[in-house]
């Protein structure tokens, strides 16, 4: 099953244990379940997922998708007790329509999509692809995933209190300025990279009042995102070790409140550390240019490996059919064999404009961008989530 393909959604809800990634038995609170597996932190850890998950290659964004859906649904089937399917499918879509603007914005025709699982599939691409760009310049999936975070807290908060999601993820986001600022005093007076980084988060909040002491609703998922995004950023990726900032602070109080929490979370990221070989930064100022180029030989070359298969499928398919249309020069085709022809000449058709998109100057570069937007152009054989799939 590949998230980044049209029916995953559908086929998660099918054959929804086997995919399971948190234990809903609440033997170990979820907020820790989170954060054991990387992503409070940015980075999702597949050694610490089921074993199906690793059975076939996946992305960071592709893994995502699965932890964040599985979340919103554990978020609303705590608060939404014995709600169904369909209920929990309509309740995200419309907590996600007041969040992102159905006009002035390059993707709106995602809204138009009529079948609810497919138009949910396509609101988590909108939300991991509004910064598709950003993402490339700070060559990081990191901050991307952890803005996702953000999503389930203010959904959590939607549910809990009726808070309009704009103005707490607003309210999220101007706390994590707050911690950033102070980092910055403390620890990195003169690094450009925070202040890019906070001019970036700042583009993302919203002019609504945040003065309604509502907006402080209490959780353990906020509280441990708090201390979990603190000890993150205590991490110096140039001399590779923690630099813990001081609680007398208000910004860092947290830690001194907290602090089995902070020891908890300093220890399963230090694992995650050694994990990713000392080398983590969810923010990295470099070259556009470079590092979309970069990010797109990697795609490609991922696209390949993965779908290697898939590929000798399409060779032997294009085979098939060159022999059917020789063959019905001189014989009727049967039904079977005519239906088979249709979807293999469609088939051969899309691989065409990739082709000639590949083939451009530049194309290594656009057509990975371009397949990001549009996976349709690539043939069927390329879509995992057919029932004959075995992942």
């Amino acid at each position: 099953m590949n998230p980044s393909i049209n029916g995953w959604i559908v086929k998660y809800f099918s054959n929804k244990q086997a995919y399971q990634i948190f234990d809903l038995d609440k033997s170990i609170p979820i907020e820790l379940q989170i954060r054991k597996i990387g992503l409070s932190y940015g980075i999702i850890n597949i050694a610490n997922l089921p074993n199906i998950f690793q059975t076939f290659k996946l992305t960071q964004e592709e893994l995502a998708k699965f932890c964040f859906l599985q979340l919103l649904e554990n978020v609303h089937n705590k608060l939404c007790v014995n709600s169904e399917q369909n209920e929990f499918v309509e309740s995200i879509i419309a907590y996600y329509e007041l969040i992102i603007p159905k006009k002035n914005t390059l993707f709106s025709t995602f809204f138009d999509e009529k079948n609810p699982y497919s138009r949910l599939e396509k609101i988590l691409s909108l939300r991991w692809k509004e910064h598709f760009f950003s993402q490339s310049k700070n060559n990081n999936t990191i901050l991307n995933m952890l803005l996702l975070y953000i999503d389930v807290l203010a959904y959590e908060a939607y549910l809990t209190n009726n808070i309009e999601p704009k103005v707490y993820t607003t309210y999220l986001i101007e706390k994590a300025i707050e911690i950033l600022i102070k980092f910055k005093e403390e620890k990195r007076p003169n690094s450009e990279q925070d202040i890019h980084l906070i001019l970036f988060l700042k583009k993302l909040t919203s002019d609504e009042d945040l003065n309604d002491p509502i907006l402080y609703h209490d959780s353990n998922l906020r509280l441990n995102f708090i201390i979990d995004f603190i000890i993150c950023n205590s991490w110096d990726n140039e001399i590779k070790t923690l630099v813990i900032p001081k609680a007398i602070n208000e910004a860092f109080s947290i830690l001194k409140e907290e602090k089995e929490n902070v020891n908890e979370s300093i220890n399963t990221f230090k694992k995650l550390l050694e994990a990713q070989n000392l080398d983590y930064s969810f923010y990295k100022s470099t070259n556009l240019l470079n590092n979309i180029v970069t990010n797109s030989t990697s795609y490609i070359e991922f696209l390949l490996t993965r779908n290697k298969t898939r590929l000798i499928k399409e060779l032997q398919k294009n085979t098939q059919l060159m022999k059917l249309l020789a063959e019905s020069t001189y014989r009727d085709l049967n039904d079977e064999e005519k239906k088979m022809v249709k979807n293999q000449t469609i088939d051969a058709l899309k691989t065409i404009p990739s082709l000639a998109i590949f083939l451009m100057p530049g194309g290594t570069v656009l057509l990975p961008v371009i397949l990001k937007f549009i996976p349709s152009l690539l043939p069927s054989s390329f879509n995992e989530n057919k029932a004959d799939d075995k992942h």
